[in-house]
């Protein structure tokens, strides 16, 4: 989440901050040989006929059944749709990503790396249905001005047919780290939330107004995080493949993302696993002020953790702002194609 550290600095009274004082083989190769020679690159219904033979003593009415039988035989059931895979804790391999690569000759090396990875995360139509609403909950530790923050942290959201458009919300629950053991301190609750058209906020029970890029930073995780990236598709964005790069001693694809709104992110993948494991973006949060670089690191143990409803999810996040530490999320409990009411992202109400 973003934009969190924006919204706890800004929504802080004064009052409330002295208290609290992501194979090698052939796709690879394409990508090592393009660097080098600069190649720009439902629910399902069942309908069944059911077909009762009155066998009727009267003879005349015996061509009438004949051909309301043949009428029944011609016709053709509608197709089937298929369900979602059953959940059965496991994502795509590394052999599996092998044999996809065969069907990428068509595609662009940065397409072709973008597709395996959206296999590798469970595939487009699982991670369509398993991400249409979600509920990711765990702990948050924020750095502030006046100290690190730490506590509960909750999204959820609702998938909408482009990612800038889903519906978001975030609750947290904060207290100083070093008054974590003290039972007579009282949490700080906030909520963030988009509805759809604007960037919304609560503090304690109570809206308040986030401050100048505040609403701008919040966005940001459904237009510039890996999702995004997954999506690209479907959001219409342009992937841009930059080269490889050794990152700690990692061997990654490095990909540019440009919306069709102009917003631009750097991805690194891993060229084993085709995870992505860091992502870079620039904001400008405030005309006039210089734009704010953030890097967000994403990882995936433990691994039993980090597979849900068959799809991979980083249950770590760390993010950097302008080169320093600001955010970590560690995810704990995710539940996929849950049930939420919409409301809850319209305004402030009772959980």
């Amino acid at each position: 989440m973003i934009a969190v550290l924006h919204f706890c600095s800004a929504g802080l009274s004064q009052k409330s901050r002295t208290s609290i004082g992501t194979r090698n083989g052939g796709i690879r190769k394409l990508l090592l040989k393009s660097a080098s020679s600069s190649f720009s690159v439902s629910p399902f219904t069942r309908v069944r006929a059911v077909a009762a033979i009155i066998i009727l003593v009267s003879f005349l009415l015996a061509p009438a059944v004949a051909s309301s039988l043949q009428e029944q035989k011609d016709k053709k059931p509608p197709p089937k749709q298929e369900p979602g895979r059953k959940d059965d804790g496991k994502v795509p391999t590394e052999k599996d990503l092998e044999k996809a690569k065969a069907a990428q000759v068509k595609l662009t090396p940065a397409e072709a790396a973008i597709e395996l990875a959206i296999l590798a995360y469970g595939g487009r139509k699982q991670l369509g249905i398993a991400r249409a609403v979600i509920q990711e909950a765990g702990t948050i530790r924020l750095a502030t001005e006046q100290g690190d923050l730490s506590g509960n942290y909750l999204l959820r959201s609702i998938k909408k047919d482009k990612t800038f458009q889903d519906l978001l919300r975030v609750d947290l629950e904060l207290s100083p780290v070093e008054s974590a053991e003290d039972r007579t301190t009282t949490p700080i609750k906030y909520v963030i939330g988009f509805n759809g058209a604007s960037v919304w906020s609560a503090q304690n029970g109570q809206y308040v107004s986030p401050r100048a890029g505040a609403d701008v930073a919040f966005r940001a995780q459904l237009t510039h995080e890996y999702m995004s990236l997954l999506r690209y598709k479907e959001d219409g964005s342009k992937l841009d493949y930059i080269g490889l790069e050794t990152v700690v001693g990692l061997d990654t694809f490095v990909i540019d993302l440009t919306t069709p709104e102009g917003e631009k992110t750097k991805f690194w993948l891993s060229t084993k696993t085709y995870r992505v494991l860091h992502c870079e973006y620039e904001l400008k949060l405030v005309e006039g002020q210089p734009p704010t670089k953030y890097r967000i690191d994403y990882y995936y143990t433990p691994f039993s953790a980090a597979v849900v409803q068959n799809t991979l999810v980083p249950v770590r996040r760390e993010m950097k702002q302008d080169g320093k530490f600001v955010q970590e999320i560690k995810l704990t409990n995710i539940l996929y194609s849950t049930k939420l009411d919409p409301e809850i992202f319209q305004h402030l109400q009772e959980q």
